[in-house]
């Protein structure tokens, strides 16, 4: 039986052994987060310790949208539930997006037999940095699609209003107040929300057309495309914009 030193010295001077309260370290899991790791163990009860902090501990790297993003979508939704076409037609949607020279975001799909699975076919070749990259930001509206601008480096008060932090510099924001614009309280990790994702999309996709060997090839492949965008397409995609948020409110 091993006593701690400060057991001894509290018994010497006959005083209570329970800690007074407020006292050692403060719990640093949650309530539904005990329950959570209880849950991991009664799937499987041979994991050692250290296989169930592995698998708790991965649960929370993977997981992007948390309970106060959450609450920030549901918040929004009910603000613009009764919002309509003619509403929505009023906004400006802003976004920025990461392009690569060689490597696409989207996923592309193979017919192959069930035996086939490792054939070569199926693999499509990455290339280690992607060739060089280029960040955009870009507007739009139901009328159409506004300008695009290009830049290196980090984003630092580019007028993007998705909530991240970047895009909430001072400089933005008094920006924004000075010139009298309307903000939306946008939520963060919310890309389904914002019509302008779509065109990323679309722009990812027709990357595929052209022969891409350098960053200009790249600049000049996306401005192409983007100029290409119809007004039908944007219109459509803000037309969207109420069953986005119906499907909110009602999950």
């Amino acid at each position: 039986m091993v006593v701690s030193a400060t057991s001894q010295k509290k018994d010497k001077l006959k005083l209570p052994l329970e800690n007074r309260p407020g006292q050692g370290r403060k719990k640093l899991t949650t309530f539904k987060e005990d329950r959570y790791l209880l849950n991991l163990m009664k799937k499987d009860r041979r994991k050692s310790s250290r296989q169930l902090a592995s698998d708790w501990n991965s649960s929370h790297e993977n997981q992007l949208v948390h309970e106060r993003h959450c609450s920030a979508r549901l918040k929004l939704a009910k603000q613009c539930s009764d919002w309509n076409f003619s509403d929505w037609k009023t906004v400006i949607f802003s976004d920025e997006s990461h392009f690569e020279v060689f490597n696409r975001k989207n996923k592309s799909f193979v017919r192959r037999l069930p035996s086939e699975s490792d054939k070569p076919f199926n693999f499509q070749p990455r290339v280690q940095g992607g060739g060089g990259s280029i960040s955009v930001c870009g507007i739009m509206t139901a009328k159409g699609v506004g300008s695009l601008a290009f830049y290196d480096g980090h984003v630092t008060c580019y007028y993007v209003q998705d909530n991240a932090p970047c895009h909430k510099s001072a400089f933005s924001m008094k920006w924004l107040k000075k010139n009298k614009i309307n903000l939306l309280d946008w939520p963060a990790v919310s890309p389904d929300f914002n019509a302008i994702e779509n065109l990323w999309d679309i722009i990812d996709n027709k990357l595929n057309d052209y022969r891409l060997n350098n960053v200009n090839d790249l600049q000049q492949a996306i401005l192409e495309i983007w100029t290409k965008i119809s007004n039908e397409t944007c219109d459509n995609l803000v037309w969207s914009m109420p069953r986005r948020i119906k499907k909110c409110v009602c999950v």
